[in-house]
């Protein structure tokens, strides 16, 4: 019977004391925004659309909050430079530059969110769908 209750008392403290440790090692996790259509135009004709999916890795875990709080300014963000210019890659029409648009969803995004919120920018493999003729 004390042994039963010895086990029961240990267990919610090796418990505790394991989730302090986790808590401890867990780097920051990459908040990923819902994705965002843009169209792909080429010689003033819409061709395709692009599905682009965009994560954030933050600075630490308090700078996820501050993210996922700007979600819907960054999105908006995001939306209009996506539609602003164009996405694809000189020379292969079916291709979206995805350097040129890293880059430029990074400018908005500091825009957006103070300095040192985020690592890193990453995009998703980009996924091309083409208009039905």
């Amino acid at each position: 019977m004390a042994l039963a209750l010895a086990l029961i008392v240990a267990q919610p403290m090796h418990a505790r004391a394991a989730e302090a440790i986790d808590t401890k090692n867990r780097g920051p996790v990459d908040v990923e925004l819902p994705p965002i259509i843009a169209p792909m135009i080429v010689a003033q004709r819409l061709e395709s659309y692009a599905y682009i999916t965009v994560s954030l890795t933050p600075s630490n875990l308090n700078q996820a909050f501050l993210i996922r709080e700007k979600i819907p300014f960054l999105r908006d963000a995001f939306l209009r430079e996506l539609n602003k210019g164009s996405i694809v890659k000189a020379g292969d029409p079916k291709t979206v530059d995805a350097d040129a648009v890293k880059q430029r969803l990074e400018t908005r995004m500091k825009l957006i969110l103070p300095a040192g919120t985020v690592t890193a920018l990453k995009l998703a493999p980009i996924t091309v769908t083409p208009l039905q003729p």
